[in-house]
């Protein structure tokens, strides 16, 4: 009744009745086996995974290596072409570029016959450019003034080109004088013959550098 009551003799069951089966120790062994296989291939794939980034790292590195060397490259074939450029002297300078400046226009003289009106006038002129010239092209414009008044009354105009020859060439050293006419007709204007009733401005027009 004892061996009953502690249980030693009878089989193992559960609360339901139903007997419980334990394992063997050769299953045991053979659960534990398979679990150490299964880590083992996992370890290798996972090491071979790291491999394979490393590997595409490197790769990744020396590209990029191998952009920087390019672009280097091309910096220096900028640099040599920048150097290999040179100015030249144009053929011709604008009014704005050629650095002549007219100082001074005066009016020397009034004429008139056959019914037509001259006035003679004269230019000084400045070369502060950098360039000589052996051509200059001015337009000048003369004006009536009528007495007691302020007022200009455009008469006429007209174009003066200016040569130089190459020992004579239009350079800075010092200012030019020009003489210049302006002939137009008598009907223009009611202002008598005078120099004192007549101006002139000048503008450069176009130059060519020698």
């Amino acid at each position: 009744m004892s061996s009953d009551r502690d249980g030693s003799n009878r089989p193992d069951t559960h609360r339901s009745g139903r007997p419980i089966r334990r394992a063997s120790r050769r299953g045991v062994i053979a659960l534990g086996a398979t679990g150490l296989l299964a880590g083992c291939l996992v370890t290798s794939e996972e090491e071979g995974s790291d491999t394979r980034q490393t590997d595409d790292g490197a790769s990744g590195d020396g590209s990029d290596g191998g952009g920087g060397g390019s672009s280097e490259d091309g910096g220096s074939e900028g640099d040599s072409g920048s150097d290999d450029a040179d100015e030249s002297t144009p053929d011709e300078v604008g009014p704005d570029g050629s650095g002549l400046v007219v100082t001074d226009a005066t009016v020397l003289g009034v004429n008139e016959g056959g019914g037509r009106t001259t006035v003679r006038a004269r230019l000084t002129v400045e070369n502060a450019g950098r360039f000589e010239y052996g051509v200059v092209e001015f337009r000048v414009d003369a004006y009536a003034t009528p007495a007691g008044t302020d007022e200009r009354e455009a008469v006429g105009f007209e174009y003066d080109t200016e040569r130089f020859t190459g020992d004579d060439r239009f350079d800075g050293s010092r200012p030019r004088r020009f003489t210049v006419e302006i002939t137009f007709p008598d009907d223009r204007t009611n202002v008598r013959p005078d120099p004192d009733r007549y101006a002139v401005d000048a503008a450069v027009r176009r130059a060519e550098p020698i």
